[in-house]
């Protein structure tokens, strides 16, 4: 049983009811990723709100304040969520302009076993000594008066976490290395704390950095899951340095796998194309006219976009540098090629002409590559793209202004954005790979020599750190 659809309706900026199709697990390391993208203040931390709701009102329905509820919707909430077993559950507003809900036909299942991280994850440092189970926690902490309110509930699921020590490190292991010595404490007044000791130096949780504690409730929700459980997250890269975004990325892909996990994310360190491939969702939340809509990839787009991963000459067409374009609130420029992201500014800066807009990525890859992205953001629901031609593949404007009449396309008066001399043909030259891309067998030993030698370099302390 796994969670496949989530329809909400009147619940902050959602005026109109929208739908969110969730990625479902197979055993690949990442088919079970659901992430959402968007501007600020676009709603992804409501759809984040509304999967905690399934949650907090197992036993007994939420109650909704006037300020969360939409008055374009009636003022009324409806959370309609849908499992992979065809369970239907949906939470809504007993009477519209009134804060009650109630379940019809009945509380939503899978509830019990989905764990919600909201964004601004703290904690008392100082706390009293209790312990909590994983399901009980997601129930105690209930819904916050207001997103930045502590999650003093977390410091139960300390003393849980410090009976499954080995458990828990060898998961923050995978992000953090190494693993800082931490134990919890108490001071001469009794309360309790959480003490780390770093370089040989100790400092309490009151002096813990934002990124490392926002970290341990994500290693929290993740240690003790299993395989059948729903794991929500709102921002996983707060605080964390770009190394430490990239390790959890791979983490939660890992553990992907076998389970759902949902984020709502701004980095591109997390919108990882070779998860998507693997059968990831990508959806960006945004906001239309005066509502908040979702809009999400089609799997044909992401079949598509599958063989520009095999492009060993054009890595960087879905490299991180491209996915900076999923967090822009809309206006991009999509060109041919890397030189052409360059040489435009070039050109509109001898024009004295400021461009309205962001370049995607270093290009597209090839103009045969250019509808495929235009696809890509047209499902996302950007209104504002553009895409230029060299003028020797003119031919293909009316083609995509045709398949996007929203968008904008043309082609320069010229055949290339500079003029180039001719190349005289250049000798062969053979490589460590052959044509196939395999490893010459007489440079087999000798690299892996040079690589073994390469991490070494990588991984040893340096002298003035090992005395």
């Amino acid at each position: 049983m796994a969670l496949r659809k989530l329809e909400v309706r009147g619940l902050r900026g959602f005026a109109e009811l929208q739908k969110l199709m969730f990625a479902v697990p197979d055993g690949t390391p990442g088919s079970g990723l659901t992430i959402l993208v968007g501007p600020n203040n676009g709603g992804k931390s409501t759809i984040v709100e509304a999967l905690n709701a399934l949650v907090t009102s197992q036993n007994e329905p939420q109650s909704f304040t006037e300020g969360r509820r939409n008055k374009r919707a009636e003022d009324r909430i409806c959370i309609r969520a849908e499992d992979t077993n065809g369970e239907i559950a949906e939470l809504r507003t007993v009477t519209s302009g009134g804060s009650e809900t109630e379940w019809y036909p009945a509380p939503f299942t899978l509830g019990k076993k989905m764990f919600v991280l909201p964004s601004r994850r703290h904690f008392n440092p100082y706390f009293s000594k209790s312990t909590v189970t994983r399901e009980s926690y997601m129930l105690a902490y209930g819904t916050r008066l207001t997103r930045g309110s502590s999650l003093n509930h977390f410091a139960y699921r300390l003393f849980q976490v410090q009976e499954n020590r080995a458990s828990f490190d060898a998961v923050l292991g995978k992000v953090l290395r190494p693993v800082p010595n931490w134990t919890i404490d108490q001071s001469d007044p009794g309360q309790y704390y959480l003490k780390l000791e770093t370089s040989g130096q100790h400092h309490s949780s009151e002096g813990m950095g934002e990124g490392l504690v926002s970290l341990l409730f994500i290693i929290d929700a993740l240690y003790d899951s299993n395989p059948d459980n729903v794991i929500v997250i709102d921002e996983p890269e707060l605080s964390l340095h770009p190394t430490l975004q990239r390790r959890l990325s791979a983490l939660l892909t890992e553990h992907a796998a076998d389970r759902q996990i949902v984020f709502a994310t701004h980095s591109p360190y997390f919108a990882d194309f070779h998860a998507m491939l693997n059968g990831a969702r990508l959806s960006r939340v945004h906001q239309r006219g005066a509502s908040s809509v979702i809009s999400s990839v089609s799997e044909a787009t992401m079949q598509k976009l599958a063989g520009f991963l095999r492009d060993l000459n054009n890595p960087h067409v879905l490299g991180l540098d491209a996915r900076e374009a999923f967090f822009l609130e809309d206006g991009v420029i999509l060109v041919e090629g890397q030189e052409d992201v360059v040489q435009y500014k070039r050109v509109a800066s001898q024009l004295g002409i400021d461009i309205e807009g962001e370049f995607y990525g270093w290009g597209v890859g090839g103009a045969e590559k250019m509808q495929t992205i235009a696809s890509l953001f047209n499902e996302l629901g950007f209104e504002r793209v553009v895409g230029l031609l060299d003028g020797n593949r003119a031919s293909l404007v009316p083609t995509l202004q045709k398949a996007f009449p929203r968008y904008h396309f043309a082609a320069i008066p010229a055949d290339d954005i500079r003029t180039k001399r001719a190349v005289p043909e250049r000798a062969e030259v053979k490589g460590i790979l052959d044509e196939t891309g395999n490893i010459r067998p007489e440079f087999t030993e000798q690299m892996r020599a040079t690589l073994t030698e390469l991490n070494q370099a990588l991984t040893t302390a340096p002298i003035s750190q090992s005395h």
